[in-house]
């Protein structure tokens, strides 16, 4: 009995020193905020979102408009339902929007937030930007790729050809064709046989698992001083996950580097224009 009042006064302490600074928080503010729903201490509106999000974001816009602020956790979020606000984030006003939040998934895949997606716009995203769109994925570089993606395309074909007559999951098809692409452009189709087809289901596993991984809601996320308690594992989930798929890249490059006098074909570790040491 001691013990749990003991915790029922430690977790009350908490509950009213984190609502003080939530007021404290709102009082100080001096950007004028759009209207919203004001949800409950603490949790603001995350017990009233349900499962079908967009449903209650849409009948919250017919409620208080085509911008409105909506408090989750400890996150402040202001929506945006219209076309023309959306224009006004994405198109006119992009550089002001550019930066992300990332959650604590990307943050454990992208070492920190240390990538194109997630960097701060800035001199260390635009050197990015030019490294990954201008120089990887060049005109020119895409072009040198064609035959592979046209093979694996061929491949997808007779395979649906093979099953006539049977039932055909498109969706996996699709999926399964546009990563054996992808596989054969990073390591440049070498690895064939029995031990390319492992490694493109092995990355092929990976990249579904950390999908999976990455669209689960997270607690943490919205209550960011529980993160380091990692109560639902997403952050051990998603770092395991990232060790598989860069052990696939390093297995790739040893072999890379085993055969690199032996190999002409060009891969995402050997552009088209970049010369082999």
């Amino acid at each position: 009995m001691a013990l749990i009042t003991l915790y029922t006064v430690l977790i009350a302490v908490v509950a009213m020193s984190l609502l003080s600074l939530s007021f404290k928080k709102l009082r100080s503010t001096k950007v004028k905020l759009p209207p919203g729903p004001y949800g409950l201490p603490l949790v603001g509106y995350l017990p009233f979102l349900g499962r079908n999000i967009h449903q209650t974001f849409m009948e919250l816009a017919n409620i208080y408009g085509p911008i409105y602020k909506l408090s989750i956790g400890q996150k402040l979020f202001v929506l945006i339902s219209c076309p023309t606000l959306a224009k006004e984030v994405v198109r006119d006003h992009d550089i002001t929007f550019a930066n992300r939040n990332p959650t604590i998934a990307a943050l454990a895949f992208s070492f920190g937030g240390k990538d194109i997606a997630f960097t701060p716009y800035g001199p260390e995203w635009r050197m990015l930007r030019r490294i990954f769109v201008h120089e990887m994925q060049s005109n020119a570089n895409l072009d040198a790729f064609y035959a592979l993606r046209r093979n694996q395309v061929k491949k997808s074909i007779k395979d649906v050809y093979g099953k006539n007559g049977t039932t055909i999951d498109v969706g996996m098809l699709a999926y399964s064709t546009v990563i054996n692409m992808i596989t054969s452009m990073f390591w440049g189709g070498t690895l064939e046989g029995d031990i390319g087809a492992n490694i493109n289901a092995q990355f092929r596993d990976a990249v579904s698992e950390l999908l999976i991984i990455w669209g689960k809601p997270n607690i943490s996320d919205f209550f960011p001083f529980l993160a380091s308690f990692d109560i639902q594992g997403i952050q051990g989930d998603m770092k395991r996950a990232s060790r598989w798929i860069e052990k696939i890249f390093d297995f790739v490059i040893d072999q890379r580097n085993k055969n690199n006098t032996k190999i002409s074909n060009k891969d995402f570790r050997f552009p088209l224009g970049v010369q082999r040491s």
